[in-house]
Parts: C-alpha cells; sequence; structure tokens
C-alpha cells in the first residue's frame, strides 16, 4: 500500500462485475492485482466512496466484499448524493458511451474506463475529443514498465530496422483485438491496414475476431491473425527486426529477446500488478501532473485501426 498520501480522492466505480472486483474476490488480500477495485484499495490515496450496479443486491454484495462506503443502483441517484474524484467505468462496452456522455454534465476530476471507450468509432471520436487528458483507457500494457522500457528502445533503434511480425489474437476484434492494435501502435507506430478477411464470430455477436494485414509507417508487414476462442484464449506477439527476434508470449507475460548475436533474454512483466501501477499513474497524475500513460486517443486510435478492419473484411 502507498502510505501517507498527500491527497485523498473519493471513488465511483460503475459497474459491480468481473473487471471491478470479481477477477480478485478470491484472493483479496493476496499479492496479485486484477481488478479496479482492489488496486485503488491497495493504494492509500483513494476512499472507495461508492459503487453502482442496476442490480442493487449485487452493488451492496460488492460494497460489502471491498469496503466501499455506499451502494447504488443508478447513476442519477449517486450523483445526486456526493460529488466523487474519480469514476471507474466497469460496465460492458456498449454502455461505456452512455456513462462518458452523463459525465460530461459533472465535474469529476478523472475518468478510468474499460476498453474501448466507445463500441463505434463516431462516438469514440467524440468521446476522446470531450475528454483529451482527464481520461485514462484501461489497456493495461501500457501501464507495465517492461513493455513501456521495450517500447522506448524500439523507438531507440536498439534493435534496429522493424522487418515483420505475427501477432495472434481471439475473442473479438474490438474487445481483445484492440488491446493488440494498441500495443503494436506502442512499440511500432501507426499502421495502415491492407487486408482483411476471416471473420470468426466466436464469442460477442456483434463482435467478430477478424484477420488482417497491417502495414507499419516503415513498410514493416504484420499478419493479425485471429483465432476461434472456443479452442483456447490466445494473444502472441512476434517481431522480427534486423538485429533481434522480439516474442510476447502467455497474454504479454513473458517477453523474449533473441539478439542476431548473443543469448536469448527473458523478462517477466507485471501483468498480476498492471491495474495497481494504473492506479498509481493516475494519482501521481493528479498530485503531480504526470502524463497519464494510457488516455482517450490511443484509445482512439487503436479503435480506428480496429474500425479499418471491419470495413475491409466487408463489415
Amino acid at each position: 500500500m502507498i502510505e501517507n498520501p498527500k491527497e485523498d480522492f473519493s471513488l465511483l466505480i460503475i459497474g459491480c462485475g468481473a473487471i471491478a472486483g470479481g477477477y480478485d474476490q478470491g484472493d483479496i488480500k493476496g499479492p496479485n492485482i486484477l481488478t479496479h477495485a482492489k488496486a485503488f484499495k491497495a493504494h492509500a490515496g483513494f476512499n472507495l466512496a461508492g459503487c453502482l450496479d442496476t442490480d442493487l443486491k449485487i452493488a451492496q454484495n460488492f460494497a460489502d466484499i471491498w469496503g466501499v462506503n455506499k451502494a447504488y443502483e443508478s447513476f442519477e441517484q449517486a450523483m445526486r448524493d456526493r460529488n466523487f474524484d474519480i469514476v471507474s467505468i466497469c460496465t460492458p462496452a456498449p454502455s461505456h458511451e452512455l456513462y462518458l456522455r452523463k459525465l460530461q454534465n459533472y465535474n469529476v476530476r478523472l475518468i478510468f474506463c474499460e476498453k474501448p471507450i466507445a463500441d463505434n468509432l463516431k462516438a469514440a471520436r467524440e468521446i476522446a475529443a470531450f475528454y483529451p487528458d482527464n481520461m485514462a483507457v484501461n489497456y493495461i500494457r501500457r501501464f507495465d514498465p517492461e513493455i513501456r522500457q521495450l517500447a522506448k528502445d524500439i523507438q531507440d533503434n536498439k534493435y534496429g530496422s522493424f522487418i515483420s511480425g505475427k501477432a495472434l489474437y481471439n475473442k473479438g476484434l474490438y474487445n481483445n483485438g484492440s488491446h493488440m492494435t494498441d500495443l503494436i501502435h506502442m512499440l511500432l507506430g501507426p499502421v495502415v491496414v491492407k487486408a482483411a478477411s476471416g471473420i470468426i464470430y466466436d464469442f460477442w455477436p456483434d463482435d467478430p475476431t477478424i484477420s488482417a494485414k497491417l502495414e507499419t509507417a516503415n513498410s514493416g508487414q504484420i499478419d493479425l491473425i485471429g483465432s476461434d476462442m472456443r479452442s483456447g484464449m490466445v494473444f502472441d506477439l512476434e517481431l522480427i527486426f534486423d538485429q533481434a527476434i522480439i516474442s510476447l508470449t502467455d497474454f504479454s507475460q513473458t517477453i523474449a529477446i533473441k539478439p542476431q548475436n548473443g543469448p536469448k533474454k527473458i523478462t517477466k512483466t507485471m501483468q498480476n500488478r498492471e491495474m495497481f501501477n494504473a492506479v498509481s499513474n493516475i494519482y501521481d497524475h493528479l498530485t503531480q501532473g504526470a502524463a497519464l500513460q494510457s488516455k482517450a486517443r490511443n484509445g482512439l486510435l487503436a479503435l480506428e485501426t480496429c474500425d479499418d478492419i471491419r470495413r475491409m473484411a466487408g463489415l
């Protein structure tokens, strides 16, 4: 826990499901931190002031488990009751736009929104324009120090020129594929979609998994390969540079770097602590002016690439 905080910010969690606290419910006091509630509770700079769910029993149970001050069943009820400094949006993706638009009428210091910020590009652009600097978006790999260092090393040309890559994912282009497009943007910069095909409805009825051919600014080629999550979840990325091969495997929990001349180096990331890193970044942003490591802008760029893929696939 962060001790002796400079400020104590009040938090409202909207949506009391898995990412809000459910993934950590069986391990409330353990070292792994996978959810909003556990991350904010582990940081002494925040007060879990409220939680909201359209099912009040779920909200009350969530409040009991995580020590939240008050449970609510409607957004309007919560916002009438008190002013919240921070709002975490942990609802299903189709409702993100609804709450982000409602929050435009309130003086909230910062919003921490699950990805994607909206389920359509028009809304995402409008939301990103309204929240340029006061919304963090949970593309969780951006909060990992090892992945951030890797991005810096690539940008500093430590591994030479990028040649080609292969990205494997499933469980929906917007829901999981946007994690991959954001990671590719983080490491390699913008990409252009050259082709798309192979539509698989493997989980979400409105968000199929789609394969695509991507091209970086320096003409590096990336195969984005979608698989069927009913055969097992996957999220792996391999990047070939002229001086090294870099692999991020096990959902980016492991980074392997094999130089052209030299032994392979394997590094473990902080996947089980990245949510706490995100909360710490939010606190540092509010108290010290630190830059948010994942914002609406990169969230929008990830969705723009996904939207291009959908259109090229004929959707």
